[in-house]
């Protein structure tokens, strides 16, 4: 009786190691991270695949200064789709992707005048006390922008045009350290336009050994132009 009961227990760890080994079972995917950033638009809507798109569900739409995590297949073609809920016809994003690892689609502008870009999260590993944070300028009038700290006399960003992603840089994360206000300046450096806080110590905005992306847009308020700093964490 022993003797059988070893037998099937072989027999088992043998049919499951072949299942692993089998490659075609098991398809690694690869993430997009859809924010939406347009001005006027409450919800995208985002088709991945053959699949129509399922506009009553909730899983499909990100609303407006949100992100929603998609999955596809990785290392092979997967059509991407992007409408807003203001006009289902037209997409304003239609590519077939063939990604690896994480990437974030960053949809901006305002509705009829969107802008789309797509960028690799290449995210840093930290083992010290710091947090990481990257910043996008996707303010179509503001020009090549200036971002410092509290004032301080040299930039931490210099001259970062419309439509391009800076690199992690890595700030402090202990006690001691407190918190960081990033500032956009005018173009002398005297003026503060608009500027973003975070502690990463804080209980509410824990940000030790994280990657954070603060993103620079505009909008139209009150007759005049706006502009603003909006988080995203990417751990």
């Amino acid at each position: 009786m022993k003797s059988v009961f070893k037998l099937f227990i072989i027999s088992l760890f043998m049919l499951t190691f072949l299942y692993c080994s089998d490659d075609s079972n098991f398809h690694k995917t690869a993430t997009i991270k859809v924010v939406n950033l347009i001005n006027g638009v409450d919800n995208v809507i985002v088709k991945n695949g053959s699949y129509p798109i399922n506009y009553a569900t909730t899983e499909a739409k990100v609303g407006f200064d949100e992100f929603r995590n998609f999955f596809i297949e990785e290392s092979i073609s997967n059509q991407v789709e992007v409408v807003t809920e203001n006009d289902t016809l037209n997409p304003i994003y239609s590519e077939s992707l063939n990604l690896k690892g994480i990437h974030s689609l960053y949809l901006s502008g305002t509705f009829g005048d969107e802008e789309v870009l797509l960028v690799g999260d290449n995210f840093k590993q930290f083992t010290d006390s710091v947090v990481g944070v990257r910043f996008i300028n996707l303010s179509k009038s503001s020009g090549p922008i200036d971002i410092s700290i509290d004032r301080q006399n040299s930039n931490v960003i210099s001259g970062l045009i419309y439509r391009t992603i800076s690199d992690y840089i890595e700030f402090p994360a202990k006690k001691v350290d407190g918190s960081y206000t990033f500032e956009f300046m005018d173009n002398l450096g005297n003026v503060s336009i608009t500027n973003f806080t975070i502690n990463p110590l804080d209980k509410n905005d824990v940000s030790v050994k994280k990657n954070l992306t603060l993103v620079i847009t505009e909008r139209e308020l009150f007759g005049g132009l706006r502009y603003r700093f909006t988080r995203f964490n990417n751990y």
